[in-house]
C-alpha cells in the first residue's frame, strides 16, 4: 500500500489507491486502517464520500481542468477527487486547507504538487456557494450534499433532469446509467428521483436492542451513561445514534445490550410467525441479523439452526450469538443440515434470505456501483431460485417460509416468487413488501430498501 502519510487525509487517499487498485474492499481496508487513525469518522467520512460521488467528481474535475481521468496517473487522480470532495461537500473545512494540504500529499515532486494545486484550484473557482440550499436552485449547477443543502456552481456543469433525466441522476447520483434505467422503468419517474437520493444518503446507525436484556427506551438510558446521544423512533422500538466512536468499544455493545440493522431488514423476519420451542431454519444467516430477531421471538426458546455456505460468515454469526447471549441457535454448513435436523428432516418455518444485488442498499454497500453488472443479474437469479427451491425442501405441511433480499430489482424479487410458485402448487404467498430506499424526514429515521415475500404450505 503507498503511504501518504499518517493524517487523516492521507490515510483515506491510501486506502482510496488500493481499493483503486483492486487490492480490497473499502470496508477491509477501514478496518485494517482505522486502529492507526486520529479520528475514525473523518477517515471513513472522506473514503465513502468519494466512493459515493465519483462520478461526479469525476464529471467536475474534468470540466473543471479538461483531464481526463484514465489519463492521469493513479495516485495523482485519487487526490484530486479527495480533494474536490472536500471542496464540494465538506464547507466546514477550509478551501485552503484542502487544497494546501491535498497538494503536500502529492509528494515532494514540484510539478506533482504544482498539479494537484492548479487542478484543485479550478474547481475552487468554479464553486459558487459552498452551502446553498436546493428550494430556487437550478439543479444543473447545484450538487446535493446532505439536509436539503448543497454546493451551488458557477456554471451548469450537470445535465439538465427534465429533458436527460437519465444522464442527469447517473451523473447527480453516481448511479450507473443502465441501473438508473432500470428503476426508471420499474418505478417511474415520479420515484426515481427519490431512490437515487436515498441510494446516495449517509445512512444513520441503527441500532436494534437485545430484547432478551432491555428495551429501547432502557438502551437509550445506558447509551447516555456512556456519552452517546440516541433518539428513539416513534413506536420506541429501535434507536438511531449519531457518533463517530467505535462502537465495539462501548460497554453496552460488548455486554450484547444490541446489536445494528436497518428497519427493512429487520421487517423481514418479523413477518415469519416463530414461537418459543419451534425449530426454524435460517438460510443465508450471515452475519446474524435476522437469526437474532428470531432468537428474540423464541425467547431464546426452541432450536434455529442458522445455515451460511461461507465459513468464515458463518463463525461471524456464533459471535454475535455469543455477544448476546443467545442459546438456541446452532450454526451449520449447508451440507450437515439433515444431519443436523435427524429424523425430523422438515420444519414449521424457514427463513431464506438469498445474495443479490445490494441494490437496495447501496447507502451502505457504496461499492455496490461499481461491481455490479448488468450481465450478472442473470447468474444470481438463477441462484436465488436454486435456493428457493431447496429451503422450501425443508418446510413441513402447513410450515410456512420467508423470501428476502436486500435488492429492489423485480426480477429477484417478485419474479422469482411467481416462478416458484407457478411450479409449487402447494404453496401460497400470503404478504409481500417492497420497501424502496428513503432518506427519511426528522421523525423518519430513513431507511435502506428490500423485499419479503411471506409464504405459506398448504
Amino acid at each position: 500500500m503507498k503511504s501518504f502519510g499518517s493524517s487523516n487525509r492521507g490515510l483515506a487517499a491510501e486506502i482510496l489507491l488500493s481499493w483503486e487498485e483492486g487490492q480490497h474492499t473499502a470496508s477491509e481496508l477501514l478496518d485494517q486502517t482505522l486502529p492507526d487513525a486520529e479520528s475514525r469518522g473523518q477517515v471513513t467520512d472522506l473514503v465513502l464520500g468519494v466512493l459515493r460521488n465519483r462520478t461526479l467528481l469525476d464529471t467536475v474535475l474534468t470540466a473543471a481542468a479538461e483531464l481526463k481521468p484514465s489519463f492521469v496517473e493513479k495516485d495523482l487522480m485519487t487526490l484530486l477527487r479527495l480533494g474536490a470532495f472536500e471542496l464540494l461537500f465538506c464547507p466546514d473545512t477550509a478551501e485552503y486547507a484542502i487544497v494546501n494540504e491535498t497538494a503536500s500529499l502529492a509528494g515532494k515532486q514540484a510539478r506533482r504538487r504544482g498539479f494537484i494545486n492548479a487542478v484543485l484550484r479550478r474547481v475552487q473557482r468554479l464553486i459558487e456557494n459552498r452551502r446553498c440550499p436546493r428550494e430556487g436552485s437550478d439543479l444543473r449547477r447545484w450538487i446535493s450534499a446532505k439536509a436539503g443543502t448543497g454546493c451551488l456552481l458557477k456554471e451548469p456543469l450537470l445535465p439538465d433532469p427534465d429533458s436527460q433525466t437519465l444522464e442527469y441522476y447517473s451523473t447527480a447520483f453516481s448511479i450507473p446509467k443502465w441501473l438508473a434505467e432500470r428503476w426508471l422503468a420499474a418505478y417511474g419517474a415520479d420515484n426515481l428521483p427519490a431512490i437515487c437520493a436515498a441510494s446516495n444518503r449517509i445512512p444513520a446507525i441503527i441500532l436494534q436492542p437485545n430484547l432478551l436484556k432491555t428495551t429501547a427506551p432502557r438502551l437509550a438510558e445506558l447509551l447516555k451513561s456512556e456519552a452517546v446521544h440516541a433518539e428513539l423512533n416513534a413506536e420506541q422500538t429501535m434507536l438511531r445514534i449519531h457518533t463517530h466512536r467505535y462502537l465495539p468499544d462501548l460497554w453496552t455493545f460488548q455486554k450484547g445490550y444490541f446489536f445494528i440493522q436497518d428497519p427493512t431488514a429487520a421487517r423481514a423476519a418479523s413477518m415469519l410467525p416463530v414461537q418459543p420451542g419451534a425449530v426454524v431454519l435460517d438460510f443465508c444467516a450471515a452475519p446474524g441479523g435476522k437469526t437474532i430477531q428470531l432468537a428474540m421471538k423464541m425467547k431464546n426458546q426452541g432450536r434455529i439452526l442458522a445455515v451460511d455456505a461461507d465459513s468464515r460468515r458463518l463463525q461471524k454469526v456464533e459471535e454475535n450469538c455469543r455477544r448476546l447471549e443467545i442459546s438456541c441457535v446452532q450454526c451449520v454448513p449447508p451440507e450437515q443440515i439433515k444431519e443436523a435436523l435427524g429424523a425430523k428432516n422438515k420444519v414449521s418455518a424457514v427463513l431464506l434470505d438469498v445474495p443479490c444485488s445490494n441494490t437496495g442498499v447501496m447507502a451502505r454497500r457504496v461499492e455496490v456501483r461499481w461491481r455490479l453488472k448488468p450481465e450478472s443479474i442473470p447468474e444470481m437469479v438463477q441462484t436465488q431460485k436454486d435456493l428457493l427451491e431447496q429451503a422450501a425442501g425443508f418446510v413441513r405441511k402447513h410450515g410456512t417460509l420467508v423470501y428476502s433480499t436486500c435488492s429492489i430489482l423485480p426480477e429477484e424479487n417478485q419474479q422469482v416468487v411467481q416462478d416458484f410458485l407457478t411450479r409449487h402448487p402447494s404453496f401460497t404467498l400470503e404478504q409481500e413488501e417492497l420497501t424502496l430506499p428513503s432518506c427519511g424526514s426528522e421523525k423518519d429515521f430513513g431507511h435502506d430498501g428490500g423485499y419479503a415475500a411471506f409464504l405459506r404450505k398448504t
